[in-house]
């Protein structure tokens, strides 16, 4: 079985993410697929191309991340171009591995932020939605990142609404709390798989 897992940035998925691997289950996650992939030459040709050169460090062809994420969540033209770049190298990477376990009796994770906007749920059996209250997820992303309140708040405007989530999916499941609340539900969640339940 294969189980997508998303959620808004700082809702807590790379939390449960580590609770799915403590549990010895294999996780598939999106951004280290995505980060491997922004480090190869042919990507970063194509951002230098269509971006600009002021994004790749000539001298040790490094990609500056950073100024990146900065830019393209303040212009929403670049971060299509970014996404047009990325996106269809990830869609191609769960492909491969959707067919590579789809028959398989295990329970897999597929962690993508962008879940439903890059409509690779369609390669999971059932969609787990990390849900937050607006308020805490943004104390948790300044907390944790250290980055301003707008650019926050233009990173969340540009994912899928929360509403809309959790109409998508088919469990929800709410991190207002600790650490050992969300693993509690996480156990839960997978025992009931297991059994059918969901």
């Amino acid at each position: 079985m294969i189980l997508g897992l998303t959620g808004g940035i700082g809702s807590g998925k790379s939390t449960a993410s580590k609770i799915f691997i403590s549990m010895g289950i294999k996780v598939f996650d999106a951004d280290v697929i995505a980060k491997k992939i922004l480090e190869t030459d042919i990507i970063k040709n194509e951002i230098k191309e269509r971006l600009g050169k002021k994004f790749i460090d000539i001298n040790k062809n490094n990609l500056n991340k950073e100024l990146l994420k900065k830019e393209v969540f303040h212009d929403k033209k670049k971060l299509e171009i970014l996404n047009e770049i990325i996106h269809p190298k990830v869609i191609e990477k769960y492909k491969k591995l959707y067919f590579e376990y789809k028959e398989t009796n295990e329970i897999i994770v597929f962690d993508v932020p962008l879940l439903f906007e890059v409509n690779l749920e369609k390669y999971c059996n059932k969609v787990l939605v990390i849900d937050i209250d607006p308020e805490i997820q943004m104390n948790r992303i300044k907390a944790r990142d250290g980055i301003d309140i707008e650019l926050i708040k233009k990173i969340i405007e540009a994912q899928m609404p929360r509403e809309e989530k959790i109409k998508k999916g088919d469990i929800i499941i709410n991190n207002n709390g600790k650490i050992e609340e969300l693993e509690e539900k996480i156990r839960k969640v997978i025992k009931d798989l297991e059994r059918g339940k969901i």
